[in-house]
């Protein structure tokens, strides 16, 4: 009786595999080649970042906020130079069509009843101001607004008096939101271009 063919155990043939016996790549095939290598991975630019964006809100943040408080304050501090006082407490004062003026009175003192006399007396405004000098401080107690050029004598039942603008508010503002500005901003410059160069030095330690 025929025996049916009987099926090869062994490792495969070169033609019919990769491998040859034992399991080795047959003389002169070629090596497998792996995978190719990774591409360097490239250094973060946050830290450069950082130290560049801190540098320019440092800088910006101190100077305009510097100079904005220069402003604003001066604009105050002008106010306190235009005041004329009137020891008897009665006076003339010169004043521009429009200007805006108000009477003042020491602080601490009786509050004076005055009556103005000139050109065109309007209604003054309701800001009530404090401008402090060396020789005294001074507080609004009436005010009135020159609607046409020319002189306009005030009268007081007592005195001193001083006659002069409005404190300028806004300039006062001004000059403390430059403060904020220059205080605030700057130290969040500060910090951001600390953390950049911290970055930046723990970056190159572990290279």
């Amino acid at each position: 009786m025929t025996q049916p063919p009987q099926s090869s155990s062994g490792p495969l043939s070169p033609q019919y595999g990769a491998y040859g016996p034992g399991g080795m790549p047959p003389a002169g095939a070629p090596a497998p080649q792996g995978a190719p290598p990774a591409p360097a991975k490239k250094p973060s630019k946050a830290p450069k970042i950082l130290i560049i964006l801190g540098s320019v809100i440092l800088a910006l943040s101190v100077v305009i906020g510097v100079a904005l408080a220069i402003v604003g304050f001066s604009g105050a501090v002008s106010t306190l130079d235009e005041l004329e006082v009137f020891d008897s407490g009665s006076g003339t004062v010169t004043a521009e069509a429009g200007d805006s003026l108000q009477v003042y009175a020491e602080e601490g003192a009786p509050t004076p009843s005055c009556t103005v006399d000139g050109p065109a007396v309007g209604e003054g405004t309701s800001q009530d101001s404090n401008a402090g000098t060396n020789e005294a401080t001074w507080v609004s107690v009436d005010s009135f607004t020159a609607e046409e050029a020319g002189e306009y004598e005030i009268s007081c039942d007592q005195g001193p008096i001083a006659v002069g603008p409005p404190i300028s508010v806004g300039g006062i503002f001004a000059g403390l939101g430059g403060i904020f500005l220059a205080i605030g901003g700057g130290a969040l410059g500060f910090l951001l271009l600390v953390i950049g160069v911290i970055l930046l030095i723990v970056r190159k330690r572990s290279a």
